[in-house]
């Protein structure tokens, strides 16, 4: 309205901030014998990180790629175990005696709260996480980096699923990835790198 010439604007309402997406469930296979798996929430301790797998998980690996080494979660047998928390967004080898099993399967289900997480990645073997988008060719994923290879572990078959740049492609597997799943990357070079993950 108009007032002494005046014109009177309401003030614009601010609009409001999106809501969050609410974290996506994961659910992972996890086979007798070998399994690499995500912590996909929160660092914690590896027992109460697989407490809804107690009955099977009886050890658990992550891998330090500047120690060059492993640390090692047994469980009942503290004295053995160096491996007290499993960061955010770390990826973990499991291990579950194959009798307990008896030849099938079990899931490990868990919110997806890391997304997009950035790897910082050493020269060497690195064990790390994919929190990037599903279906990706991770001869894209890697661009940039030198990758020597590309490793990433099926668990009902027990082997893994090699990207090798060098090769022919009829030698190699450019494998998709999927969010939530731990691989190998294995690079050159003589520098630490940060490899961010859309």
């Amino acid at each position: 309205m108009l007032i002494a010439g005046a014109v009177l604007v309401a003030p614009a309402r601010a609009s409001e901030p999106p809501e969050p997406e609410p974290p996506r469930l994961v659910v992972s296979p996890v086979a007798g014998s070998w399994t690499l798996l995500v912590n996909l929430g929160p660092a914690t301790d590896p027992t109460r990180l697989f407490q809804p797998l107690d009955a099977w998980v009886t050890s658990a690996f992550t891998f330090d790629p500047l120690a060059k080494r492993f640390r090692t979660f047994r469980r009942g047998l503290s004295a053995l175990s160096d491996l007290q928390v499993i960061g955010e967004g770390e990826a973990v080898w499991v291990f579950v005696p194959p009798e307990r099993l008896e030849g099938d399967l079990t899931f490990w289900t868990q919110d997806g709260i890391v997304v997009n997480q950035t790897q910082r990645l050493c020269p060497g073997f690195n064990l790390v996480p994919w929190t990037g988008q599903d279906g990706l060719a991770v001869s894209l994923a890697t661009i940039g980096l030198p990758v020597r290879r590309a490793l990433s572990w099926d668990p009902l078959r027990q082997e893994f699923d090699v990207w090798n740049p060098d090769l022919p492609a009829a030698l190699q597997v450019d494998f998709e990835l999927e969010y939530g799943q731990g691989l190998w990357l294995h690079l050159g070079g003589s520098e630490v790198l940060d490899w961010e993950q859309p």
